[in-house]
């Protein structure tokens, strides 16, 4: 695993330069991330280009055995470079340009700085290409971060037309998809659609309030400036693929904070790459964004080039909580234990100036090491004997289906907004498997999926007849599918299917939706949930109810399938929420409201057990993560406990404490902010 830090020497001085790399080198990292924000060191004036200061480090760094990932610098385009060519600057929403003295103040599709940002992309892959010190390249930093990945400028409203007319062919083809003819919206030309004035980018603000706008026109400016994003970004790929066979990427920030299908932007890039930073006092780390990230990229490993190093000051100006002693090592190999093949914190030393001054890192701005730089030097030797784990499979039968035209979709028209996200839906669904002890992956609803047993298709809100004909088909050749409410609702142009819900599936489920509405607090209902004795004890009639409540969404059922969930209050009584049909050789379930945590834990058990048998063996209570892996046909248990108490682990004998190598007893106990890690012994 590649464990380091970012680090940036363009803003030492000597002595504190000389005394950053002594303690790097003495802490057992072997790996640096430099160079993202460095442009008017890299390139002072225009065509003149200085690297010996970057040299020197990596050369030190190397020789002591730290790699470096090296940066292009161009989420932060130089003074001479702005003033030269203004037009190179960003446009939001409102038509406000972005002027320069932050960063992120340029417009990705200009074509002036383009071909700068491959110039200087040329001049770093020439140097550093082949320098064995060098582990990889970081493309840019963080993508379209901060608001800026919707531009409008002249030039992107020339393009978008342009994207627009490759797309639909003829303005008439146009009219009819996006039905145009509502309040009189039909066009003469592509020339005539502009960028929408309203946004969902985080942090927007939209200048016109109550201004309604063609839904097919939002979506497809997503996806364009989605697009045109990974266009930037693999015009430099196409250039560092030129000079060097080590692996690119760029760092991606959250799961759409950036409004960037990832599953696109990664597909010419080496592997997925991402920042988090998780609250690390008296707090779970959240294992989502990493079961995500393993399915971003299908096979390739993932990397984690940012990551939370402490407490203090924040970029927004408010704080973040030192971590418990002990949780960042928790962290780190609790990432490791999820398939990180890089992790790396921001930052090694606090910024004394500029917008990010005071922040949160391993080390404090007078350079003194403390306890965070004594728990990462612990972690790095950790790593170095957890190592021969790095190669474990993760035996994964169930997958949570994402897209990204679904997440867009419920921005542009949200439903029960702010409670419900598409995203946050998805991350539920996944935790409730998870607690279960049910392994699962999280990946794109284009990628190949026929080969698991159980799919979940979280309000799948847009679904394309190539994606609704394969989810037909994998339920016939034996599948598990569970859907939930607002599946299958609208097309691909964003327009809504005027057949019964959900669309072209309904013989798949068995069921039709009769009617919807959002669930509030004030028509909150419950439902009778049923499912079959775990022992199979329905053949006589043996059943187990609660009484759930609803939320979020209600849709009522009609149909042949059977009802597992029934509503029992209002006018909603004996209608079916919940429904179970065998299709074919396999089934389908249509889960038409949410549920509390628990009543999902119980359907999920149920209906996926007989496909998905959740581990009997290492048993953890609530609070203590469990991530099973597989090497070389044995059972890998890595267990994280973030309650603020010590757990007692069950089920552990057989085990072996991989880091002791001393035998399990069949109860362990796990301290706060503490790991195990669990390997099965040969019978």
């Amino acid at each position: 695993m590649l464990y380091g830090v970012s680090y940036y020497p363009e803003q030492k001085t000597k002595e504190e330069l000389e005394q950053d790399l002594t303690l790097i080198k003495q802490s057992g990292i072997n790996t640096v991330r430099m160079g993202e924000f460095a442009w008017s060191r890299m390139e002072p004036e225009e065509g003149h280009f200085v690297f010996g200061w970057l040299d020197d480090v990596v050369e030190s760094l190397g020789q002591a055995g730290i790699h470096t990932i090296i940066c292009t610098p161009t989420a932060c385009p130089p003074a001479w470079l702005v003033t030269g060519h203004p037009e190179i600057l960003y446009q939001d929403n409102r038509g406000v340009r972005r002027p320069f003295g932050g960063r992120r103040h340029y417009c990705y599709n200009n074509d002036f700085y383009r071909e700068a940002c491959v110039r200087i992309t040329q001049k770093i892959a020439e140097h550093y290409g082949k320098t064995p010190w060098v582990a990889g390249f970081q493309i840019d930093n963080e993508p379209a971060q901060e608001g800026t990945g919707r531009c409008t400028c002249p030039v992107c409203r020339k393009k978008f037309s342009r994207w627009l007319e490759q797309k639909y062919g003829t303005i008439e083809n146009f009219n009819q998809r996006s039905g145009a003819v509502f309040w009189s919206q039909e066009y003469q030309s592509f020339d005539q659609i502009t960028p929408p004035v309203n946004s969902i980018e985080p942090g927007a603000q939209n200048l016109i309030n109550a201004f309604y706008e063609n839904p097919l026109v939002r979506l497809d400016f997503e996806r364009f400036s989605s697009d045109s994003q990974i266009e930037f970004q693999n015009s430099q790929t196409a250039v560092l693929r030129k000079y060097t066979g080590c692996p690119v990427t760029t760092n991606a920030t959250g799961l759409a904070t950036n409004s960037i299908d990832y599953y696109k932007s990664t597909e010419a890039l080496d592997c997925y790459a991402f920042d988090y930073y998780p609250g690390l006092r008296n707090a779970r780390v959240d294992s989502f964004p990493y079961a995500f990230a393993r399915g971003v990229k299908e096979g390739a490993p993932f990397w984690v080039l940012e990551f939370m190093s402490g407490g203090g000051h924040r970029l927004s100006g408010s704080g973040r909580l030192q971590p418990n002693p002990g949780a960042l090592k928790q962290a780190v190999i609790q990432a490791f234990a999820h398939g990180a093949q890089a992790l790396l914190h921001f930052q090694y030393r606090t910024f004394p100036y500029g917008a990010e001054q005071l922040n949160y890192a391993i080390v404090d701005m007078d350079g003194i090491p403390r306890r965070r730089y004594y728990e990462m030097k612990e972690t790095a030797e950790l790593l170095k004997k957890l190592e021969p784990l790095s190669g474990a499979k993760f035996p994964s039968e169930a997958a949570i289906l994402l897209d990204y035209d679904s997440h867009w979709a419920l921005r542009i028209k949200p439903v029960n907004d702010p409670l419900f996200t598409y995203l946050d839906y998805g991350q539920k669904l996944y935790r409730s498997l998870e607690r279960i002890g049910i392994n699962a992956d999280v990946i794109s609803c284009h990628a190949s999926w026929e080969s698991y047993k159980v799919l979940l298709l979280p309000a799948a809100f847009i679904l394309d007849a190539d994606i609704r004909g394969r989810l037909r088909e994998y339920v016939r050749q034996g599948g598990i599918l569970i859907a939930t409410f607002l599946t299958g609702v609208k097309n691909e142009d964003n327009a809504g299917c005027t057949q019964p819900l959900p669309a072209s599936l309904t013989d798949v489920f068995g069921i039709q939706v009769e009617e919807v509405e959002p669930v509030f607090a004030e028509n909150h209902t419950s439902f009778k949930l049923t499912l079959p004795c775990e022992n199979g004890g329905e053949k006589d009639g043996e059943k187990r109810e609660w009484i759930v409540p609803d939320g979020m969404w209600s849709e009522l059922l009609s149909g042949t399938g059977k009802a597992l969930g029934v509503y029992q209050e209002d006018y909603k009584k004996g209608c079916m929420v919940i429904s179970e049909q065998q299709f074919g050789k396999g089934k389908a379930c249509y889960v038409g409201t949410d549920m509390p945590d628990e009543a999902w834990q119980q359907f999920l058990l149920t209906v996926c057990a007989p496909a998905c048998p959740a581990s009997e063996q290492v048993t953890a209570p609530d609070g203590v993560e469990r991530v099973m892996r597989l090497l070389d046909g044995r059972k890998i248990f890595f267990l994280f406990n973030f309650t603020s108490a010590p757990q007692t682990i069950k089920k552990c004998g057989g085990y072996r404490n991989y880091l002791t190598k001393k035998p399990a007893a069949d109860e362990e106990v796990l301290e706060r902010n503490d790991f195990l890690v669990l390997e099965e012994m040969p019978q």
